[in-house]
């Protein structure tokens, strides 16, 4: 029998240098939240966990990329991968 955590999991992302749209460069952190819906999926499908990592990094710095310093200042952003 293999245990699945099915509680909310937070993994906290190291500070990122980030160039805006408009050329201004920001260190921005940030906290991933994620939680296993299907336990089945997840033993039988999910090869590797660290690549939440990843997938985390390039999702908070796409995001950014295509922001100006104002508007990524004035709101926070949240991002949902499907």
């Amino acid at each position: 029998m293999i245990r699945v955590e099915l509680r909310v999991v937070t993994m906290v992302v190291e500070p990122q240098v980030v160039i805006t749209k408009d050329n201004v460069t920001i260190k921005v952190d940030a906290v991933v939240y994620f939680m296993v819906k299907d336990p089945v999926k997840a033993v039988l499908q999910v090869a590797d966990t660290s690549s939440n990592h990843s997938d985390a990094l390039t999702t908070l710095r796409s995001v950014l990329d295509n922001r100006t310093s104002t508007s990524s200042f004035s709101s926070g952003i949240r991002s949902t991968n499907a």
